[in-house]
């Protein structure tokens, strides 16, 4: 739970999760709504979305938790080499994340009508829900 609290804090802050309203790392709750999801559709989304969540919890996050750049502020000292290990670090996290996102949303386009299949590709388009 702490790492995808975590994780989700770091795409907030990076913007990468402005896609979706919430603080949660995957979309579900809008898409089925938009969508228009059947029942059982709804709970083969469920199930998509609890083996992406368990996938994301498995990330590392060490990184998250190292604040060279917050320390450089303190120290008034800047260390190249430091920040972009962190930075780059924080990128790998948010792009493992977003993979799983993408994952996510193609395994939820497979048992979509074809209208849905349409309608979540627009979605995609204009709100970038990876």
């Amino acid at each position: 739970m702490f790492k995808i609290a975590m994780m989700a804090t770091v795409l907030a802050f990076s913007g990468v999760a402005s896609a979706s309203n919430s603080t949660e790392t995957l979309p579900q709750d809008n898409l089925a709504q938009q969508l228009k999801l059947t029942p059982e559709q709804m709970k083969t989304v469920k199930a998509l979305r609890e083996d992406a969540q368990k996938e994301i919890s498995k990330i590392n996050t060490d990184a998250l938790t190292q604040d060279a750049i917050v320390d450089m502020f303190h120290t008034g000292v800047w260390d190249d080499t430091a920040a972009k290990k962190q930075l780059t670090a924080i990128g790998d996290i948010q792009g493992q994340v977003r993979y799983q996102r993408a994952k996510y949303l193609f395994n939820v386009s497979r048992v979509l009508t074809t209208e849905q299949k349409q309608q979540l590709q627009q979605m995609l388009i204009e709100k970038q829900l990876y």
